[in-house]
């Protein structure tokens, strides 16, 4: 068992939040056990004798409320104090992401070197404080200075490998896309994305084709399919396989504990969705959250299975389509509630070690709501959850992208300030340049064109529902503009760059 002391200004807190906390392992991979707060500590109750983690949506200062790690640490009976383990986390991450991307040579007078060394120096008064309120406090300036240092290294990073990928040539005719719902269709959102956007994806939830069972409403989908084929825009399609509660029709609950008979239905499904739109669809999501195991439950053979048939189905319809499988939570937090679930590349791995060939992996990046998996993350973590995939050797679609432009949930958190459109466009300016610095991620979806009430991020879209585009939109062309054209080379990175805002 491990205890963690969390202070406030008088002594032990009354209350902590700890929604979706969770026991971290070795290499970040999520563990299970028990987080409770119990007079003033998070006791922190696990089921391995291994060292383990904590990771806690907390309050950094400035630099925003974010969902953050803890090390590694043994069992003790004299309780840790978290400001100090998540401060002693940052701390040491920045060394290691300085190893990993071979940024030791980086100046003793950068940005990113001068907040790193006052969050050492305060760390270590942290550290020798003999009152742990004071300690307490000294370890959240740390955690402050160490989060900014941390987001300055990952773009500073982001820079050198954006111009290195981009010295000499532009960016891809797919770089950007965007996602449609497409309940709602008008000439100006039309106008948007055809001037703007490179690549469409079209959601086609099994919940809103088959409402009945046997009785389909292809009316909304067949609109944007149709009108992106005649603007020549590539088409992503599906998922075609989603069995989280939002998607799955009301009707199909019945069948849930019946895997054979969910199959023959999945089958059945798959095969009239990729028989219409064969020929207007580039790339199909054969499924996505299948390693989840949310609502639906599958065991780790029956998702290979559902997996395996509908790469067949897409590929017998149509020789030579392109497929991807979606992960929708790649932190891995459902590791934590979801009994048989996977981590998000172990299951990758595994489907590829079964021999179903994928031609790209997708990855949902949606923060700011309190649901599973998308509590805020701070800019290094974001940056360092991708490239925990590139030792697959897949092409990585960041298949939504997304963060609201106010705040929706007090347990979603937050980035340096509360959600606006403000902070959600300088959001998006950050987090593009860094997956697209990435050499092994092809495109970029934001997640919503516009705000609407079946949005899985609410609040996230670039376009309010009045039709108002939010400055995210401008933000997020100007990157995309600026990529168009070869970048040349790398200039010096400005200091404030990533100053709080």
């Amino acid at each position: 068992m491990l205890r963690f002391a969390v202070y406030d200004e008088t002594g032990l807190a009354d209350s902590y939040p700890l929604n979706n906390a969770h026991l971290i392992g070795p290499d970040d991979v999520v563990v299970p056990g028990d987080v409770l707060f119990e007079d003033g500590h998070i006791v922190c109750r696990k089921k391995t004798s291994q060292a383990v983690g904590v990771e806690v949506l907390a309050d950094a200062g400035q630099m925003g409320q974010l969902m953050l790690p803890t090390c590694l640490l043994p069992d003790r009976e004299r309780p840790y104090v978290l400001n100090v383990e998540l401060a002693r986390h940052r701390i040491k991450m920045f060394i290691a992401k300085s190893e990993d991307w071979q940024m030791f040579d980086i100046a003793a007078d950068h940005p990113a070197m001068l907040q790193w060394e006052k969050a050492r120096q305060i760390f270590t008064r942290a550290l020798t404080m003999p009152d742990p309120i004071k300690a307490d406090q000294f370890a959240r300036q740390a955690l402050t200075f160490g989060i900014d240092a941390t987001e300055r290294l990952a773009l500073a990073h982001a820079d050198i490998l954006l111009h290195r990928r981009y010295a000499q040539r532009p960016a891809s005719s797919t770089t950007l896309g965007v996602c449609i719902w497409p309940g709602r269709d008008s000439k100006p959102l039309r106008d948007i994305v055809s001037r703007e956007f490179d690549v469409v994806s079209i959601p086609m939830r099994w919940r809103d084709l088959e409402v009945e069972e046997g009785s389909y409403n292809w009316e909304q989908v067949d609109r944007w399919v149709h009108w992106a084929q005649k603007q020549k825009k590539p088409v992503v399609g599906g998922p075609l396989l989603d069995f989280s509660h939002a998607a799955t029709p009301q009707w199909m609950h019945v069948w849930q504990n019946d895997y054979d008979t969910c199959r023959d239905l999945a089958y059945d499904h798959i095969e009239r969705v990729v028989q219409r739109y064969r020929g207007a669809v580039g790339l199909w999501n054969i499924a996505s959250g299948l390693n989840a195991n949310q609502n639906f439950r599958f065991t780790f053979e029956q998702m290979m299975d559902m997996a395996r048939m509908a790469a067949l189905v897409v590929r017998q319809a149509r020789p030579g389509a392109r497929i991807l499988v979606e992960l929708v939570q790649p932190f891995g937090d459902h590791l934590a509630f979801h009994k048989d679930s996977l981590p998000p590349a172990r299951f990758v791995e595994r489907l590829l070690q079964e021999g179903i060939r994928l031609d790209a992996i997708g990855i949902q990046l949606l923060f700011g709501n309190g649901t599973i998996g998308h509590t805020t993350r701070d800019l290094m973590q974001i940056s360092n959850v991708i490239d925990r995939f590139a030792f697959l050797e897949q092409p990585i679609l960041i298949s939504a992208l997304g963060a609201p432009s106010e705040n929706i949930d007090p347990d979603g958190g937050y980035w340096h300030k509360h959600w606006t459109a403000e902070s959600q466009g300088l959001w998006v300016s950050r987090v593009f340049a860094m997956m697209m610095s990435k050499p092994f991620v092809e495109s970029v979806f934001w997640g919503e064109l516009y705000d609407h009430h079946h949005a899985a991020l609410p609040m996230g879209g670039l376009v309010s529902e009045e039709g108002k585009a939010k400055p995210a939109l401008a933000r997020l062309i100007g990157a995309r503009r600026r990529l168009r054209k070869p970048l040349g080379a790398a200039t010096a990175a400005p200091a404030e760059q990533n100053a709080p805002q």
